[in-house]
């Protein structure tokens, strides 16, 4: 029955796992592939642990519905399916520098030039003159990953089978085909890092110089500490489990939109809020320096293509009824 269920998400994960080992055994990148990550595995069981306990405070009857063997099963497939497709992207990402190199970056700056009339980021010179605000949106860029937990937790628990699926092989196919194949194709580092990987005067140099401000005045912004970290694991070859640096396409807004479409399927308030949510990343990921505009436009884009192609792929499959599903 779980195969039944899952079987495009299994196929595609277990796919993307072993042609990921293929490509960097053949280049002799490093792939430390596992199963388990004890931390997140603490993370996931002392979090499911506490939502089956609030549910039988709403009700046994609840309970036992999320206990049901279809329900159970998905809730262990998920996080068993995360950690080894998770460092399979990982190890790709932090290869492509070292094998290709950056090589969109100014192509891409001057792309976002011409489509904003000049540089992106002064279109938001009144908010960067604001401390408060620029961290506010630092602390929200960073709030992503913790988001992506909770939608990854819910659509592995949730009871709404084909919603679930269809998210789940949707976000599968964004780490696959915008964070993989796409980001290879287009292999570019961002503005904080424009001045280390093209040999042209840098137009970033004004933003970044305002963030660094911003950081002295009250403790140097998130970004910015994570931008450094990043660049020193990528100088020194060095794997990290979220290393790796990748500008185009932003993952970031991309995922942030996919999770606004599966929000729009349950609640078109929450579809809304994080409708909002997903503009704010794409003014964060300016802001702070992570991506050209452009990076954002086309993750969101492809974030739409993915749902569209999960749709598909996920009708077309025999679908397994749960015996107890309900809205909760």
């Amino acid at each position: 029955m779980v195969y039944q269920e899952h079987r495009v998400l299994l196929c595609l994960a277990f796919g993307y796992i072993a042609s990921g080992g293929l490509v960097l055994t053949a280049l002799g990148r490093p792939w430390p592939i596992a199963f388990l990550n004890p931390w997140f595995a603490l993370v996931w069981i002392g979090t499911s642990i506490l939502w089956l306990g609030w549910l039988y405070l709403r009700s046994p009857r609840h309970l036992r519905q999320a206990l049901s063997r279809p329900r159970l099963m998905s809730a262990i497939v998920v996080p068993f399916l995360l950690v080894p497709t998770q460092i399979t992207f990982q190890a790709l990402k932090q290869s492509m520098a070292p094998v290709i190199g950056f090589h969109a970056d100014l192509l891409l700056h001057r792309i976002d030039v011409a489509l904003h009339q000049g540089m992106a980021w002064t279109w938001f010179e009144p908010l960067l003159m604001n401390p408060s605000l620029v961290r506010a949106l630092d602390l929200l860029y960073m709030s992503w990953f913790g988001l992506l937990f909770l939608f990854m937790f819910w659509a592995s628990w949730s009871s709404r089978q084909l919603l679930r699926q269809r998210a789940l092989v949707a976000l599968l196919l964004m780490w696959i085909g915008a964070g993989t194949v796409t980001a290879w194709v287009t292999s570019s580092a961002g503005p904080c890092y424009y001045q280390h990987v093209v040999s042209a005067a840098d137009p970033y140099a004004p933003l970044l110089n305002r963030l660094d401000v911003i950081g002295a005045q009250g403790g140097a912004l998130m970004a910015r500490l994570n931008q450094a970290g990043l660049w020193e694991f990528h100088r020194h070859d060095t794997w990290a489990y979220f290393g790796g640096i990748s500008a185009m396409p932003g993952l970031h807004v991309g995922i942030a939109v996919l999770f606004a479409v599966v929000a729009l399927q349950r609640s078109k308030a929450l579809g809304v809020l994080l409708i909002f949510y997903a503009a704010l990343i794409q003014v964060g990921s300016v802001v702070l320096a992570w991506h050209y505009a452009v990076d954002g436009y086309l993750g969101a884009v492809l974030a739409i293509v993915c749902w569209r192609v999960a749709d598909t792929l996920t009708r077309e499959q025999k679908v397994v009824r749960l015996s107890a599903e309900y809205r909760r």
